[in-house]
C-alpha cells in the first residue's frame, strides 16, 4: 500500500490515465485520497478509468487530450487545475511501443512524439507553477529498455533513454527551486502494450504492484526507481561489458512485441 499521509488532499496529474501503469497509478492515488486528473486520448476508457477511482471513494477528473499537442495538453491542465487546485504531483506516463526493425522512420517518428514529445509537454505545462510556488513533483515513466538497446526496438529504447536524460536534466535543474523529479524504470509490465507470449514467458510485473512501485519511490524521495531487481542488474551489468560482449549477449535477447497502446 501506499501512504495516506503523503497523498491525502494532494492533487495530482496522471497522464496516459486511461490504462496500464498510468490507470493503476491513478485508483491507488484516488484510494489513498489524493485528488486525480487524468489525461488520455481516447474518451471512453478514460471516463471508465475516472468512474472506477470515484466508484472506489476517491475525486476524479478528467480530460480528453493527445500529449502530443502541446497547447492542448497545456489547456486540458487548466482545465483539471481549475477542478482540483493546483497540480502538486504530475506523473507522465502516456507511452505507445511499435517494433521498428526494419527501421520505419513514420513509425519511430510516433514512438518518439508520444513518448518523448509527451513527457515534455507535461514537464513544460506544470513546471512553471511548480516552480513559482517552489514546490512540487514530477515524475516520468521510462524503462529499462532506456539503458540498452534491445532487438527490434530501437525506436521505443531510443525514446526511453531521451525520458531518463532529460529528466536527469530536470532533476538537475530542479533540485535549487524546491522541485523534485523521480524517474521510474520498469521491466517488462503487465499492460495492454504486452502479448500473452511475453505474459506465458515469466517475470511479468502486475501494472498494480509497478504503480505502488513508482509511488513508494516518490514518497521515499527516490531520483530514481528500477525494478525488478534481477533485470535491473541485468540491464546495468550489460551496459557495463565491452561492446561486442554487450552485443552478442544482447543478439540473443527475445525481441518485445506489443501491439497495442495507451
Amino acid at each position: 500500500m501506499i501512504s495516506e499521509t503523503f497523498w491525502r488532499g494532494k492533487s495530482v496529474i496522471v497522464s496516459g490515465g486511461s490504462s496500464g501503469i498510468g490507470r493503476a497509478m491513478a485508483e491507488a492515488l484516488g484510494t489513498a485520497g489524493a485528488r486525480v486528473g487524468l489525461i488520455a486520448r481516447r474518451p471512453e476508457p478514460l471516463a471508465a478509468a475516472a468512474a472506477a477511482i470515484r466508484k472506489l471513494g476517491g475525486v476524479a477528473e478528467e480530460a480528453v487530450c493527445n500529449v502530443v499537442d502541446a497547447a492542448a495538453l497545456t489547456a486540458a491542465i487548466a482545465a483539471l487545475e481549475r477542478r482540483l487546485g493546483v497540480c502538486e504531483v504530475a506523473v507522465a506516463s502516456a507511452g505507445i511501443h511499435r517494433t521498428s526493425w526494419p527501421l520505419d522512420a513514420a513509425i519511430a517518428a510516433e514512438v518518439i512524439d508520444v513518448n518523448v514529445k509527451g513527457c515534455i509537454h507535461l514537464a513544460a505545462a506544470v513546471l512553471p507553477g511548480m516552480l513559482d510556488r517552489r514546490r512540487g513533483w514530477f515524475c516520468g515513466i521510462a524503462s529499462i529498455a532506456g539503458v540498452v538497446g534491445l532487438p527490434g526496438n530501437g525506436a521505443y529504447c531510443a525514446s526511453k533513454a531521451a525520458v531518463v536524460a532529460l529528466l536527469e536534466s530536470l532533476r538537475l535543474d530542479a533540485a535549487a527551486e524546491g522541485v523534485r523529479v523521480t524517474t521510474a524504470l520498469p521491466g517488462v509490465i503487465d499492460t495492454p502494450m504486452i502479448t500473452d507470449a511475453e505474459r506465458a514467458a515469466g517475470g511479468v510485473i502486475p501494472a498494480a504492484e509497478a504503480a505502488v512501485r513508482i509511488l513508494r519511490g516518490i514518497e521515499r524521495g527516490r531520483p530514481e526507481v528500477w525494478f525488478p531487481r534481477r533485470t535491473a542488474l541485468a540491464a546495468r551489468a550489460a551496459r557495463s561489458l565491452p561492446p561486442r560482449i554487450r552485443d552478442a549477449f544482447l543478439r540473443r535477447q527475445p525481441r518485445l512485441e506489443e501491439p497495442n497502446d495507451d
